[in-house]
């Protein structure tokens, strides 16, 4: 995004007794204009010309030099302004919006730091249910081993399969969440 230097300088610049100010750049240009102005009338050409207009060049250059010396131009600094002065000035500027381009670096640690949060609470879901499927099948087991002689293993199989399930995303889980630790870790360094 290019910012143009010219139009942020009035920043610098304190307003003269509540009255709005111009910037250098517009006293440039009144200045130029004075001088072109002046050319012009001079010049043997317009001379000769018979040109009557109701406002002449010496109308045009009177106010153009009136304009100037009602205007004093001032370089004060922010220190020599109270925060009351300041902040009326400020007011009267217009916002300025500026994109932040974020970088590559700070993209990936928002991708690592997104992802690892995503993976930790679906870890943490997953390893609810296969606790929960892990504590049916053992309770499913125990009324199967009332049974007596027709007693097959079978439920204690599927509760370790629950178990050892529950188990992975619990370390599924810390990874993740060392994972986004270390991304959330990374800014702070900035």
């Amino acid at each position: 995004m290019h910012i143009n230097l010219r139009s942020l300088e009035a920043i610098n610049e304190l307003p003269n007794k509540g009255e709005t100010m111009l910037t250098s750049n517009h006293l440039k240009r009144l200045q130029a204009t004075d001088r072109w102005l002046r050319e012009i009338r001079d010049s043997q050409e317009f001379r000769q010309l018979e040109y009557y207009p109701d406002v002449t060049l010496g109308d045009a250059i009177q106010a153009v030099g009136e304009l100037l010396q009602s205007h004093d131009h001032c370089d004060y600094n922010r220190a020599n302004l109270t925060d009351d002065q300041w902040h009326k000035y400020l007011e009267r500027l217009p916002v300025m919006h500026i994109r932040r381009v974020t970088t590559w670096r700070e993209k990936i640690n928002l991708f690592l730091l997104d992802a690892a949060s995503e993976v930790a609470l679906l870890s943490l879901l997953t390893t609810s249910f296969m606790v929960v499927g892990a504590i049916f099948c053992y309770g499913v087991d125990r009324i199967e081993q009332s049974r007596g002689e027709e007693y097959q293993p079978t439920w204690i199989y599927n509760a370790k399969i629950f178990e050892g399930s529950a188990i992975a995303s619990i370390a599924i889980f810390l990874g993740a969440s060392l994972i986004g630790a270390c991304a959330a870790g990374d800014k702070n360094d900035d």
